[in-house]
């Protein structure tokens, strides 16, 4: 272990360099190396993910005192927000530009053991080590570092869509759940204390939170299954989506993001963060209202205006819009289900011996089993639809990880 104990003015200088050198990597590499459209896609994907991840490791780092950092300048809850902004640019699109064709492992496992090993308990007064230290960087690399490597690879790739979706989704989630609240309260005041809340309302409030992040993860799980690309208009959707959750709401993970402001808001005492939710409106009002028509609009010209026509932004419909019915086969004994789906809305129900089966309309894929009961669930009212959505989160996620396993080279990309 090196005993630096540099003076303030050299950390100072290294902590302006660790924004500023990852930046002139990126840079470096991205534009003097013929780095393809999709590979920058991936990049800035890496970026985007790293920042919430790291900024959530890190604050775990200092809550369980693993690390504390120096000086008050440019913080956020205690990390300096110049380590936070590099760190994401360095373990994502620089790191990726860098070494496009080595996997993200091998990459970082040299850095973990190596650089971090012997510089991390090294670098007072920029970062003061304590007890537990390396687990804590492990646990940076394993859930921010290393994932946002493989973010950056597998979209360059066009590979792995279920692993982009969810880790767009963590991404997303590290935004709206922690990141952008702890700026609102930075600037304009406020504390998490989540200890000092009373038990029963972190519950209520955990219920209605996990209730509300639904709407937008079915969102994203749909685009991903039927749309075939993911939520970012960057990495588009190849075909329009107008099913499951999209049938009840046009802007499902715009809706999901302002109830979990107003009811984080709420738990918390903060009006600021209640207010919040006014800018998932400005964002529909300009950039989805913008993306709509110079996108979806242009790409689907018969399919767009007619469904925009028919579904809501924000207030849900209660009963699905279906222009073309799907097609659903179930046995008789399923006598439970067959009450439920008595009133839904387009969905054709055939009873005979066999699989359970759903079909979506205009879609080749289908579904089997659980995965069929529940898409045909989806048709009965919004209500229903989420609680089928949240159930489908975790089957098919449970699905396809434990496929993976069994025989990854035959997992559907």
């Amino acid at each position: 272990m090196l005993e630096l104990d540099l003076p303030e003015a050299l950390m100072l200088a290294l902590r302006w360099l660790l924004l500023l050198g990852p930046i002139c990597l990126v840079l470096f590499f991205a534009f003097l190396r013929d780095t393809t459209r999709s590979a920058k896609i991936g990049g800035l994907f890496a970026f985007l993910y790293g920042i919430p991840l790291i900024f959530i490791t890190h604050s775990l780092a200092l809550h369980f005192g693993w690390w504390r950092y120096g000086w008050d300048a440019l913080m956020l809850n205690g990390i300096p927000v110049d380590i936070l902004i590099g760190g994401a640019i360095l373990f994502g699109p620089g790191l990726f530009f860098a070494f496009p064709k080595v996997g993200p492992l091998m990459i970082c496992l040299p850095i973990i053991v190596g650089l971090h090993a012997t510089l991390f308990s090294s670098l007072k007064p920029l970062v003061h080590a304590g007890p537990f230290w390396f687990g804590g960087v492990v646990l940076v690399f394993v859930t921010a570092h290393i994932p946002a490597i493989y973010l950056a690879k597998w979209t360059a790739e066009d590979r792995r869509l279920p692993m982009r979706c969810a880790l767009l989704a963590l991404m997303t989630g590290g935004m709206i759940f922690v990141v952008l609240p702890s700026l609102i309260m930075q600037a304009m005041g406020g504390e998490w204390e989540l200890l000092a809340r009373p038990p029963w309302s972190s519950v209520v409030a955990g219920l209605c939170l996990a209730t509300a992040s639904v709407i937008g993860l079915a969102a994203n799980q749909m685009l991903c299954l039927q749309g075939g690309g993911t939520p970012i208009p960057l990495d588009p959707t190849k075909r329009l989506v107008r099913s499951g959750i999209y049938s009840y709401v046009s802007n499902p993970m715009q809706l999901s993001a302002a109830l979990c402001w107003i009811i984080l808001g709420v738990f918390l005492q903060n009006v600021w963060v209640i207010a919040a939710a006014g800018m998932a409106w400005v964002f529909v009002q300009g950039m989805v209202r913008w993306h709509h028509r110079h996108d979806l609009l242009k790409r689907f010209p018969e399919g767009w205006p007619e469904y925009k026509a028919n579904v809501p932004e924000w207030i849900p419909r209660w009963r699905p819009w279906v222009p073309s019915p799907a097609h659903a086969t179930l046995r008789e004994e399923n006598k439970t289900l067959l009450r439920i789906l008595g009133s839904a809305t387009g969905l054709d129900i055939e009873i005979r011996d066999g699989a359970t089966k759903y079909q979506p309309a205009q879609d080749p894929r289908h579904f089997t089993g659980i995965e069929a009961r529940l898409f045909a669930v989806t048709h009965v009212n919004f209500a229903w639809a989420v609680a089928a959505h949240a159930a489908l989160l975790v089957v098919m996620a449970t699905k396809y990880m434990m496929a993976h396993l069994r025989q990854p080279e035959q997992v559907r990309t």
